[in-house]
């Protein structure tokens, strides 16, 4: 049996005549007749009944027909997935980011990595960072992108850009009024600042700033960065936000204040990790420069 016979029962499946399968093979209708007579002989089981008023695949035919077509199925991903071991820049890309990023850096990303790689096709997996860099070492996704690269044999990393937070505080609020200059750490002493639940690096990271300067952590946590924002917008404290997450083309709150931070301002570095032996590593160096790119911004931009 050969994979071409299976070619021919499914293309006379689908064209549902002799005539036109045997166009859309390529070859004459003689030998198209014959290789199905040959593989009906081989199975030693009669596949199609060849009447007056066309053909009727027989229920062993119909069984075979169902292999055949999961068969080429099979055979086109392999000649897929040669394709994009030859040219990975035609490849699909599972790139993961964590929920305080990958919002707000996506929609940046996509002109810039249609521009540096057109025919590349990404997948975007989000993930809290433990996770992710879970699923990367297990060969699940491609690439991560994450604030505090991991120290784990077989990786590589390139940094990124470095993400700068900015206090968000409701309007009125006392760390806002006034003329809107360049804020302080020192002014969240004692002040309650609002933070995200455990497993968020973000949390981990404003968790140091607020030890750091004398900041209580406020009793209320949020599950996301979205509800962070409202909570805060809707008066019940401040907190820390990143750049990307309050920079079009997100949408600016009208009850919700933005202060930047005096230098040196809090931030958080971002970088971009994959596996040394990763068949898509060629690519990471046009992901990176695309990421960066994404990634450079201001918060008039």
């Amino acid at each position: 049996m050969k994979l071409r016979d299976l070619e021919y029962l499914v293309a006379l499946a689908e064209e549902g005549n002799f005539s036109r399968a045997a166009v859309r093979a390529g070859v004459s209708q003689p030998t198209l007749s014959t290789q199905i007579k040959k593989l009906e002989t081989e199975l030693g089981v009669p596949l199609v009944e060849r009447t007056p008023a066309g053909l009727l695949f027989t229920e062993a035919g119909r069984q075979v027909l169902a292999r055949a077509r999961h068969v080429m199925s099979d055979l086109a991903e392999i000649r897929m997935l040669a394709q994009q071991a030859a040219d990975p820049a035609s490849a699909t890309l599972t790139l993961g980011m964590f929920p305080t990023l990958g919002p707000y850096l996506l929609p940046r990303l996509m002109p810039h990595l249609a521009e540096r790689l057109p025919e590349l096709k990404v997948r975007l997996v989000e993930d809290k960072s433990e996770a992710l860099l879970a699923q990367l070492l297990a060969g699940e996704i491609d690439a991560v992108t994450l604030a505090e690269p991991p120290a784990a044999d077989g990786l590589a990393a390139e940094d990124l850009f470095r993400e700068e937070f900015l206090l968000a505080a409701p309007r009125g609020h006392a760390l806002v009024e006034g003329e809107l200059e360049p804020l302080r750490l020192s002014a969240l002493r004692d002040v309650d600042v609002l933070l995200l639940d455990d497993g968020h690096c973000l949390r981990d990271h404003a968790l140091s700033l607020c030890q750091s300067v004398g900041a209580r952590q406020a009793n209320f946590r949020a599950t996301s960065l979205e509800s962070l924002r409202y909570m805060v917008a809707g008066g019940a404290g401040v907190t820390l936000m990143p750049r990307l997450a309050v920079t079009p083309p997100v949408a600016a709150v009208d009850t919700l204040e933005l202060r930047e931070f005096a230098a040196p301002a809090p931030y958080r570095d971002i970088s971009l990790i994959w596996r040394e032996t990763s068949a898509l590593a060629p690519l990471m160096g046009e992901l990176a420069a695309a990421l960066r790119e994404a990634g450079s911004t201001d918060l008039g931009s």
